[in-house]
């Protein structure tokens, strides 16, 4: 989904930390608003303690990839106190395994959410990057939100495969705009939400010739040929991309290529709002949309494929609702914020049981 970005400032302060039962201690470092600094534990940080564990978390902000490195090894340069560090993304989950190789710590590392949205850690140097990936070796566990990216980070710092975890985003449905008419065509319409590896030229084309209407966010200007009426935003709030999503009859996904981030959170939204699902047949999004079961994939470079399928769903109202139906029968029960932090809290525990650490 299109959002924005926090600023470049850090916080310290520590959330509240539940006395454990059991003598394990986890560090939790995330990236997040400064407001929720001081919070209590929720999501799998909350099960993590509900469980025993003794958890404190470090809350640092967005900011430049080097700054993330440097705020997260000065949150983490207490590591040997602790039996086990979280780390919520790639640049954090590189701080936390240098300070544990700088420091001799036998902390349990886990990377959670592990992702290419920044560029990769990658010099051009074989002896630099030899360090690199050393350095990521050194984590335990690697959580990732889809199959095609364990393959990627398997390749692009030698990791072991049998370290990773496929979990998908957990998400929760946040309000939703109701009126966004001034947004739309007043035809029937189609949305494509997102910047990430959007082929907004791909959708237009294959809506020509359809008599359905698009609305795409995230893409600059884009003129539309023949009869179809199309509405392009660079951005828009999030509960009006949302609103715009609900009131189409599919969503489409359609890729530049199969390599790259798919838009998971947008597929998730999409389901949970009951949409269909277009969506190009790439292994990066195989993860959550399924052929046939939440919309239908569609070819790379095949326009006549998406506008046989816009047209199938345009006239099929059942088709529409089954598929919207299943879709968010899915979401809620495996792509929740609570399914999320259930798995995760079960990974961290598992790993935990395996073997008795310490600092």
């Amino acid at each position: 989904m299109v959002g924005t970005s926090g600023s470049a400032a850090i916080s310290e302060a520590p959330s509240p930390t539940r006395d454990s039962r059991h003598g394990c201690r986890i560090l939790v470092i995330s990236i997040r608003d400064a407001g929720d600094v001081g919070q209590p534990l929720t999501g799998y940080s909350a099960l993590l303690a509900d469980s025993g564990c003794g958890v404190e978390q470090r809350v640092i902000r967005e900011g430049s990839s080097p700054r993330q490195v440097l705020r997260a090894l000065w949150l983490t340069r207490d590591v040997r106190s602790f039996d086990a560090v979280i780390a919520s993304d790639y640049t954090g989950a590189f701080a936390v395994a240098v300070m544990a190789l700088l420091l001799r710590s036998r902390a349990l590392l886990i990377a959670v959410g592990f992702n290419l949205s920044r560029r990769p850690f990658r010099s051009g140097h074989a002896a630099i990057d030899r360090i690199v990936d050393r350095v990521f070796a050194r984590l335990d566990r690697i959580v990732v939100h889809s199959t095609p990216e364990a393959d990627q980070f398997v390749a692009l710092h030698t990791l072991d495969r049998r370290r990773f975890s496929v979990v998908p985003w957990g998400f929760d449905l946040p309000p939703v705009a109701d009126d966004v008419a001034a947004l739309v065509p007043r035809t029937p319409y189609v949305a494509m939400i997102g910047r990430n590896n959007r082929d907004f030229e791909a959708a237009a084309l294959g809506l020509q010739g359809t008599g359905i209407g698009g609305v795409f966010v995230g893409c600059g200007d884009l003129q539309a040929t023949g009869d179809t009426e199309l509405r392009t935003f660079p951005t828009l709030p999030f509960d009006q991309c949302l609103g715009i999503m609900r009131n189409a009859i599919a969503s489409l996904i359609i890729l530049n290529d199969g390599n790259r981030g798919a838009g998971h959170i947008t597929a998730v939204a999409g389901m949970l709002l009951e949409r269909p699902h277009i969506f190009s047949d790439a292994p990066v999004i195989g993860d959550y949309l399924q052929d046939r079961v939440h919309g239908i994939a569609v070819p790379f470079g095949k326009p006549e494929a998406l506008q046989h399928a816009i047209r199938q769903l345009a006239d099929d109202p059942a088709l529409r609702e089954r598929y919207g139906r299943q879709g968010r029968e899915t979401a809620l029960i495996q792509m929740s914020n609570a399914a999320f932090s259930r798995k995760i809290a079960h990974i961290v525990l598992g790993e935990l049981g395996r073997r008795r650490v310490g600092p």
